[in-house]
């Protein structure tokens, strides 16, 4: 089995399976692959403990912590869903925090940083709305932080009807999701976009805090 084959066999088995893999680039390096995920919410009040990559959101709650980041501020994406409904879900999440004024996130009809798409969970009757699978060199650090490599970003439509979000809410989901690509990681508060179950929660005060953090 020819190399190529067999790293296309391993992407597929850990994103069906939601777990973190490593695949080598070369000789000295490698780019390892997290996933992180929204629950959905019923209503908007959400209980439970806020959790990042299988562990308790840690830090205050007026700055939200990060695992990763780019290595320029500059960061290109590309919206792969078809749904015009669903591009301008995203659309508007890249609004918001391009109106961080700490990162630029441009459009790109090539090789994208940043892909967005929606997606049916594979998993019945899952309560996961969103997903990003993260990756970031294992060798390279900028401010203590994992510099990434690429990152996809997922909507759940099947989650997001079954608990009958609205475009807003969706939106939401869709900031959270692109927050994760940015290199967050959950927020501890329930009033961050980071907050492990989003729903009514836009980018506030806390996320931008921490993007200003980690791309200083």
């Amino acid at each position: 089995m020819n190399n190529r084959l067999m790293g296309s066999l391993l992407t597929f088995v850990a994103v069906v399976a939601g777990l973190s893999f490593a695949t080598p680039s070369h000789a000295s390096a490698k780019i390892v692959t997290d996933a992180d995920a929204t629950a959905a919410v019923k209503s908007s009040v959400s209980l439970g403990t806020a959790e990042s990559d299988g562990g308790a959101a840690t830090g205050k709650a007026s700055l939200t912590p990060a695992a990763k980041r780019w290595s320029t501020t500059t960061i290109t994406y590309k919206i792969a869903s078809g749904s015009s409904y669903y591009k301008s879900v995203w659309k508007n999440a890249v609004k918001v925090w391009n109106r961080s004024g700490v990162v630029n996130l441009v459009p790109t009809s090539g090789k994208a940083d940043i892909t967005l798409s929606t997606s049916n969970s594979p998993v019945k009757n899952d309560a996961t709305v969103g997903i990003t699978y993260s990756s970031y060199y294992n060798n390279k650090t900028m401010n203590n932080l994992a510099v990434l490599a690429s990152a996809k970003s997922y909507v759940y439509r099947n989650v997001a009807n079954r608990y009958h979000y609205s475009k807003g809410e969706r939106t939401n989901v869709a900031e959270h999701e692109l927050g994760h690509a940015l290199g967050l990681e959950h927020n501890v508060g329930k009033h961050s976009v980071m907050y492990y179950a989003t729903r009514d929660q836009s980018v506030s005060k806390p996320d931008i805090n921490g993007l200003v953090h980690s791309y200083r």
